[in-house]
């Protein structure tokens, strides 16, 4: 009997514990992204780690995407559906807030906006427009693939994007009319705004060399022709023709509409300048 025992095997090398390997400050960046990307996309996440942690919290919705409805209840009632009209109510609540703080930012801090636009006049001219708009954005722009908007990951560059503009508005050439150009703007607004467009087109090179590597550069090509074929293509010949912000702000969260977090990061700041350039102004026409 004591020659059958068997001496219990030591376990191999390969699967011995080791130590936890300290995270190298150059990855740190490329890591974060990496976890917050996973966490966006709703996969599993490493248990442990400053990185895990941080996309946790970036990417954590306020409020649950999946409506706590009882198992008790129909399945209809439990439906997938009913998820996305719930993350459409809350992206409806955060847009139409973020109009309503810009407004009160402003007063407080910006220059000028339009003292005639009160609730009954935003009600009878300007909803039914901004409720489309807003539709447009949560399907066009994908966040029906997306997770809730009440996130850090949309909110903290929703709300910079809100707020931001009034800071650059203090310069009152930026709202002339673009005939007025040569007589009205000043050598720094020309660099104000033209620093602001290189950022924006930076981002938006980004997000077209992403399709590109994706092989979804032609159809989305072919999208941007045909919304800015509907939209600006009928009137920028008209001499009275005037790019607000909302309107160039609406459709960038047209078009930065692809998975990655920073796209979601960029789409909710274009968000946060149409609601800026809505709650101050109204919904001004492209053509006057």
């Amino acid at each position: 009997m004591e020659a059958m025992r068997v001496a219990p095997k030591e376990p191999p090398a390969s699967t011995a514990a080791q130590p936890p390997t300290p995270l190298d400050a150059s990855s740190l960046t490329p890591a974060l992204m990496q976890s917050l990307q996973l966490a966006w996309l709703d996969r599993k996440l490493p248990s442990s780690g400053a990185c895990a942690c941080l996309a946790r919290l970036l990417a954590c919705n306020a409020t649950p995407d999946e409506l706590p409805i009882p198992a008790s209840f129909p399945d209809m009632l439990r439906h997938d559906s009913l998820r996305q009209y719930w993350k459409f109510l809350k992206f409806l609540v955060v847009t139409y807030v973020g109009m309503w703080l810009s407004r009160e930012f402003a007063k407080k801090y910006g220059s000028t906006w339009n003292e005639d636009l009160d609730m009954e006049e935003f009600v009878d001219h300007h909803f039914w427009d901004t409720l489309s708009d807003v539709t447009l954005i949560y399907i066009v722009g994908r966040l029906h693939y997306r997770r809730g908007v009440d996130c850090a990951n949309f909110l903290l560059p929703f709300f910079f994007g809100a707020c931001v503009w009034e800071l650059i508005g203090k310069n009152p050439q930026l709202s002339k009319n673009l005939s007025c150009i040569s007589e009205c703007w000043t050598p720094l607004t020309y660099v104000v705004f033209l620093s602001f467009m290189a950022l924006v087109l930076a981002v938006l090179g980004l997000h077209l060399y992403k399709m590109w590597k994706d092989s979804l550069l032609p159809g989305r090509l072919f999208e941007m022709l045909l919304i800015f074929g509907l939209t600006l293509a009928p009137v920028a010949g008209n001499e009275s023709f005037h790019l607000h912000h909302w309107t160039w702000a609406w459709l960038g969260a047209l078009v930065f509409n692809l998975r990655f977090s920073w796209s979601f990061g960029a789409q909710g700041f274009m968000v946060g300048m149409y609601a800026n350039g809505i709650g101050i102004w109204g919904r001004d026409p492209v053509v006057y």
